[in-house]
């Protein structure tokens, strides 16, 4: 499903909701056991730094996960993420709430997954991204291929692919 520039343009131009899984998306996919404390994953500053620049660009941020762990809720709280939902076995149905609860619809936002429990709302959006390391099945729905690795800059590269080519309305 990949597009041409001008067609993704077109597609980013609309958004102004973005939504982003969060393990192997805002991280490379590992988790680290900590003893006494649990399970971690690892987050890129870089990413939170492109999160905060939609915001203050004026786009909603939200995130929908199919996992959950303390160190995900405290990443989506320090960067200020109202709009979080974790242990999302159907992310279209917490999708579908969002839009109302924001009063939004569907090809306003964006989503960025990288796993094929993601395809539903990946299709389900006016946008979607994956990190190079999604299956092809995933890498072949989407709109837009990050280059850089996911918990690397993956997210930072989509942020600011939105912001360049986004007309503020």
């Amino acid at each position: 499903m990949n597009q041409n520039l001008e067609s993704l343009k077109g597609r980013v131009s609309r958004l102004s909701v973005m939504i982003f899984d969060i393990d192997g998306t805002l991280t490379d996919g590992r988790i680290f056991w900590v003893p006494n404390s649990g399970w971690t994953q690892m987050y890129s500053v870089r990413d939170g730094m492109g999160i905060k620049r939609l915001q203050e660009a004026g786009l909603e941020v939200a995130a929908i996960s199919g996992g959950d762990s303390l160190s995900a809720q405290m990443r989506m709280q320090s960067l200020g993420i109202k709009h979080v939902h974790f242990g999302s076995q159907d992310k279209v149905a917490h999708f579908e709430k969002l839009l109302e609860l924001l009063k939004v619809t569907a090809d306003r936002c964006g989503y960025m997954g990288d796993e094929t429990v993601d395809l539903p709302l990946l299709k389900a959006v006016g946008f979607s991204a994956a990190p190079p390391e999604a299956p092809d099945e995933v890498r072949s729905q989407v709109h837009y291929v990050a280059q850089r690795q996911a918990g690397f800059g993956a997210a930072r590269e989509v942020c600011e692919f939105i912001l360049r080519h986004r007309q503020v309305p």
